[in-house]
């Protein structure tokens, strides 16, 4: 299918055009294509950093993420996640993301919890809930309205033109302002 989208001229490395009358199952097959795709590359990139570091030195690590046009960081994190799951324990039925919410424990609990990914279909935070428990959110009030405030405008990040607050800020900030 991609040899047939790049011969077509529908895909390149900056597009997908696609002509009409892509039927609905078409669609989806080319959706799993490319998030199949994006969990290769994210094991691929990871093992071959991997092996370059080991290999070949920081040096040339570095180089090797360079040409990746990825971020340093985005790197690591798919090297980490490489190194902490070996090849055998990870599983095909799983994406990149679910393995690394596992990749910090021990090879045989990694090995069980993928299991029960797999087994109950669970999604990542399903299986963040379960290798370490629901999140806990701290206090939903604590203060008067003006620390509360300070608080909310501490942590706010500025986001273009606006501002983002966490879920907690804005619940704190609720809580209080509906107590008044």
């Amino acid at each position: 299918m991609w040899l047939a989208l790049e011969q077509s001229g529908a895909l390149t490395r900056r597009y997908l055009k696609l002509p009409d009358g892509v039927t609905e199952d078409e669609c989806e097959a080319i959706a799993s294509m490319f998030g199949n795709v994006k969990d290769f590359t994210s094991f691929a990139l990871g093992d071959l950093l991997v092996y370059a570091r080991s290999h070949h030195g920081e040096d040339f690590v570095v180089s090797v993420m360079e040409a990746t046009g990825m971020a340093h960081q985005t790197c690591e994190n798919l090297m980490s996640v490489c190194r902490q799951i070996a090849p055998s324990v990870r599983r095909e039925e799983l994406r990149f993301h679910v393995h690394a919410v596992v990749a910090p424990l021990p090879p045989n609990d990694q090995r069980h919890y993928l299991k029960l990914a797999v087994d109950n279909q669970w999604t990542r935070q399903q299986l963040r809930d379960a290798v370490y428990g629901p999140p806990v959110l701290p206090p939903a009030v604590t203060g008067d309205l003006t620390s509360v405030a300070r608080d909310v405008l501490a942590g706010a990040k500025q986001f273009g033109d606006g501002w983002l607050i966490t879920r907690d800020s804005y619940v704190r900030l609720k809580a209080v302002l509906e107590g008044e």
